[in-house]
Order: structure tokens, then sequence, then C-alpha cells
């Protein structure tokens, strides 16, 4: 991994660097464009709903329940990596002294600006870039950096060895970390329930996906012609310990049910109960996570959909 900062130009708001991605395809270009005009026009949300784009996704405050278990405080320098379309940057903000935000997709940075000025939040710095691993920011700058459910995509940007770029990703984090400094980070599970009972891995593109031994991952993408996989999971397993390699002290596992993206649950493992899942929310499950709720709790953990930590350095 180079250790070299990325060049950088600012542009409508935001920092633009050397590397952006360049993976998105024309209609998703346009719909961005198209967003991001309505934005300026009528504001964000509500572009969001005349165009129809993620808007529970993008607008439910409930996803962000991650941001309760870091207890930011008021003189908080954030570090907020894959930061979208400044969904959670814009609920980060109020609770910390500044928050430097980075979205590898550009037009979804730009979106992020817009969002960030129409709430009126100042203490905001977005920039576009971070497909290649590095970090434009000198040691020791950051309080806490946030990384929730980024890690399992960005790999598959890179050409690089996916466990040696996130251990190099890591390590970047580690560095621009202050001194005691708070690194919470959520994936995907590669030894999820749904993985090891056979439901297509959208990052390989095959059944058992990256649940499966490396070896056989390889031969069976390779068999298929599949190219470049799109990201790269890990167990709660090989997370901790990549964790503990790179420097970090002690990592604390932290539970979401069903996943990260959108929980009920989201805490400690030990304060998890099967009782406490109503049966309103049991409803609105999937059939491989209601099976879940009836394993004992730690191989519910094990196989839960999400992996997160809480890190110190």
């Amino acid at each position: 991994m180079s250790e070299v900062y990325p060049q950088a130009i600012s542009n409508d708001g935001i920092t633009i660097l050397s590397d952006t991605s360049d993976t998105e395809d024309q209609q998703t270009v346009q719909q961005l464009q198209k967003l991001i005009s309505d934005a300026k026009d009528i504001g964000c949300i509500q572009s969001l709903s005349k165009n129809d784009h993620n808007v529970s996704y993008l607008t439910e405050t409930k996803r962000a329940k991650y941001i309760d278990l870091v207890d930011l405080t008021p003189s908080d320098h954030v570090l907020e990596i894959g930061g979208s379309m400044g969904q959670h940057t814009r609920l980060i903000a109020p609770l910390c002294k500044a928050v430097s935000s980075m979205e590898v997709v550009e037009l979804q940075a730009k979106f992020a600006r817009l969002w960030c000025d129409q709430d009126g939040l100042k203490n905001v710095d977005i920039s576009a870039g971070g497909a290649s691993g590095v970090l434009p920011y000198d040691d020791d700058t950051f309080d806490v950096v946030l990384l929730n459910y980024v890690l399992e995509w960005c790999a598959g940007r890179a050409d690089d060895n996916p466990h040696e770029f996130h251990r190099g990703f890591i390590k970047e984090i580690y560095r621009v970390l202050k001194p005691g400094g708070r690194f919470f980070v959520s994936t995907k599970n590669r030894f999820a329930l749904k993985y090891v009972t056979g439901s297509v891995d959208e990052h390989s593109g095959i059944r058992f996906g990256n649940a499966l031994p490396n070896w056989l991952h390889k031969r069976v993408r390779g068999s298929r012609d599949l190219g470049h996989p799109a990201g790269y999971l890990h167990s709660w397993r090989g997370l901790e310990r990549l964790l503990k390699e790179v420097g970090f002290n002690n990592p604390k596992k932290l539970f979401f049910f069903p996943d990260a993206r959108f929980p009920i649950y989201a805490g400690t493992v030990g304060g998890f109960s099967v009782n406490a899942i109503s049966k309103p929310d049991r409803k609105q499950l999937s059939r491989k996570d209601r099976a879940a709720l009836s394993l004992p709790t730690f191989l519910m953990v094990q196989l839960s959909n999400s992996i997160a930590f809480l890190a110190e350095k």
C-alpha cells in the first residue's frame, strides 16, 4: 500500500482525492446527478422521495443504533469512512466537535455535502476518495473512526490480495487514531447462517460464497469465470485476530440482530435476549433469521449476519 497521500482538488464544497471510484455504471451516475439537481431545488429528503431512491434505507434513524455504542463526546474529532450519501454523517455531527467523512463515490459525497449544508451543520468536512485504502490524514488525528458496513466492499475495488488489503487499510486507521482513540467496525459475517446453509453470497456470486474454504472459493469462481470478487468477508475470530495483529487492544464484541444495517437489537452479546424480540418484529424477519432465534445464544452469535467490534488504540 502506497504511503503517498492521494492528490486532492476541491469542488462543490468537497475534497476530491485521486482515488475515487470509477466502477459506477452510467445509469447510476445519471440517477445520482438527478438526485443532486432536485436536492438543490427542493431539498435532499424531498429529492429522495421524488425519485424513490432508497428512502427508508437513507432516512431511517434506527439504522444508526451503532452510533450510541461508541459514546461520542462533544470534544471528539470523528472520521467516518464510507459516508455514503450523508445519512449518518448528519446524525454524527451534532454529537461531536467535528466530522471528517470519506466516500469513495464522488456524486454520493456531493449529495452528502448538500444534505449536511441543508441541515445547517458547520462541523463537517467531506472528501471523495479512499479506494486505495490510503487515508490522507496525519498520524494521531482522530478520537474516533467509524467503519460501518464498509469493510466487506472496499477490498473488492483493489487488485491486491483482499486479506492483505484489509490489513493495510486497518493499519492506516490505527495510524490516524490518537492514542486511546476508539475504532468501531461492523461488517458481514463470513459464516452467517444464510451462507453456511447455501444462500448466494452477493460478494462472490455463488452459493455458500465466502463461507467456503478459500481454495475452494477461488476454484469455483474461477471455473465460472466470474472475475474479481466484489468484496471479502471475515469471521468473528478472523477479524478479531486481524485487529490485534495491527495493534488494537482487547477488541470488544458487539452484537446486532438481525444485522447491523437494520438492527432490532444493538449492544453487547451478554445483553441480548431472544425474549426481547417482539412478535411484530419477528414477523418482519426472514425465514433464516427466525430460525436463528431457536439456536443456543453462543451459536446464534457465531452464525449472525453481522460481526462488530469496538477497539481502542
